[in-house]
């Protein structure tokens, strides 16, 4: 077992969507970064949940599963409750349970895909910021300067729109709506809320995107996209972003879009396949 250490102990970080992918990644870089606490939380199979954990529990810090829809009041309410049980409070927060939904021209898209999007991607952040606020603010602080921290998941798709993508578009912009007004609410607490825009990584969102048309053509798109953001991505690049916005030493950050895309917002973006 590895020793803990770092800029984040003793916090206890809380991570939706972090079962697999991007998310277990983030909670991978709270477990290196010192966290003696990593609370999972998703919707996933157990296979999935236990990979999560045995990922963050290798170095040394412990991990709380739980099973929960974040579109549900009640569900987002008692994965609260329950981390807090087990921990005691929550210093850090990552809002990373999103999908991208199904990919088309708007006039092609029905209402009900078009809502499950922003159901996910922007109900399911402001849920998750109801009760993270709600706790974090019953807390004392462990740090000065900061009471608390939440890094909500936007996008490149939060700064520009790509065809095709209405939905996932209008909830990153939400998002960022969402990240600014809690922001100006919670900072006289003691709680900095920012975003995290990543480019393009091949997760298991995109899997609406790679199956558009035939195998190959969605490959050469894909490798476009890698192109102009320089060369792939990891998912601990984005992990080791969130964990930067949530180290107290960021105590003026607040409300703030990062954006980790190499150089994707340079060029415009364009779904070719559309």
């Amino acid at each position: 077992m590895v020793f803990r250490s770092g800029p984040l102990a003793p916090g206890v970080a809380f991570i939706t969507g972090g079962a697999r992918g991007l998310g277990n990644a983030i909670a991978v870089s709270f477990a290196k970064e010192g966290a003696r606490g990593v609370v999972i939380v998703d919707i996933n199979d157990e296979a999935t949940f236990e990979q999560g954990k045995q990922n963050v529990e290798q170095y040394g810090t412990k991990c709380l599963i739980i099973r929960a829809d974040v579109t549900k009041e009640d569900e987002v309410a008692r994965a609260v409750d329950d981390a807090v049980k087990e921990f005691g409070r929550i210093d850090y927060a990552a809002n990373f349970a999103g999908i991208i939904g199904p990919l088309g021209n708007t006039w092609d898209t029905s209402l009900d895909e078009w809502k499950r999007v922003i159901e996910v991607n922007t109900v399911g952040v402001w849920l998750c910021n109801k009760y993270e606020l709600r706790q974090m603010m019953k807390q004392d602080s462990h740090r000065p300067l900061q009471r608390g921290s939440i890094v909500n998941c936007a996008s490149v798709n939060s700064i520009q729109a790509g065809a095709g993508t209405s939905g996932y578009t209008a909830s990153k912009h939400a998002v960022m709506g969402i990240t600014k007004a809690t922001a100006l609410e919670a900072r006289s607490y003691g709680i900095r809320v920012n975003a995290v825009s990543p480019g393009f990584l091949l997760t298991k969102l995109l899997d609406p995107f790679m199956k558009m048309g035939d195998e190959q053509a969605a490959s050469e798109a894909w490798t476009k996209y890698e192109v102009r953001q320089g060369r792939k991505a990891t998912f601990d690049e984005i992990g080791d972003v969130v964990v930067l916005l949530s180290v107290p030493r960021m105590s003026l950050v607040v409300g703030h879009n990062l954006v980790n895309d190499g150089y994707v917002l340079c060029v415009p973006i364009s779904y070719a396949t559309y």
